[in-house]
């Protein structure tokens, strides 16, 4: 997945703008856009995703161009998994029948077969006829996670998937999914807040402040060298407890 020169504002540039944004996944790895609240890291997985416009610049997805300020693909188009805080299930539909709808050209009985085969991988099968309203709040983000991975999608973006949930639960869940998705080359861009989440999960890192990447780079760098104040004291005090 590529992103070149992106450049966005609502209604009009002194409300918020997003410019010169430049990020590259490769396939089977996971980059990071990191960044607090309101810097412009959801508006950026919106124009990836094909539910906002860019204003200038480009996007593709598979060396297929889907966004420019002159033409874009459909949303349905892209095929692209979406992962958010919340999972955002069918309410009325099962575990599997939320999986199984996401997938496409397949007789309703091998629909059936590769969603059990998906709940298998994510040690979730035994929840295949319950409602999402009967799971805790990390089973429905697993079935989330499930009805992506069904999609068989192009990219992945996650947008804070995690954050809801306990300590123990979040790292578990968040390395055996990232694993996957590195398993099938998947590219994956993640949304945080959290510095630490970004140095443990992401093989890239883009920092962003006010609607610009400030920074880029593997971790190893971004904790070296850090070019933004907040960042330095946040890794300075981590240093100093491990």
């Amino acid at each position: 997945m590529l992103v070149n020169n992106i450049g966005y504002f609502y209604n009009n540039q002194d409300d918020f703008a997003l410019s010169n944004i430049n990020i590259k996944v490769k396939k089977g790895s996971v980059a990071c856009l990191l960044g607090h609240s309101g810097c412009g890291k959801s508006t950026i997985l919106k124009l990836i995703a094909g539910i906002e416009n860019p204003k200038s610049g480009t996007i593709f997805i598979n060396d297929r161009l889907v966004a420019s300020n002159k033409a874009s693909v459909a949303i349905e188009h892209r095929n692209i998994g979406l992962i958010f805080q919340h999972s955002a299930l069918f309410p009325h539909k099962t575990v599997v029948e939320n999986i199984t709808f996401a997938i496409r050209s397949s007789s309703k009985r091998e629909k059936h077969l590769i969603a059990l085969e998906i709940l298998k991988l994510l040690n979730i099968e035994k929840y295949e006829n319950m409602y999402p309203n009967a799971l805790s709040g990390g089973q429905q983000q697993l079935v989330a996670i499930a009805r992506v991975m069904a999609q068989n999608p192009d990219v992945v973006l996650l947008d804070e998937p995690f954050s809801n949930l306990d300590i123990l639960l979040k790292c578990r869940i968040r390395q055996h999914i990232l694993s996957l998705f590195r398993s099938k080359n998947i590219p994956v861009l993640m949304v945080t807040h959290d510095p630490q989440e970004a140095l443990k999960v992401a093989d890239f890192i883009y920092v962003m402040k006010n609607g610009k990447i400030i920074q880029s780079g593997v971790s190893s760098d971004i904790y070296h060298r850090p070019k933004d104040d907040t960042l330095a004291q946040f890794f300075s005090e981590l240093s100093s407890t491990l």
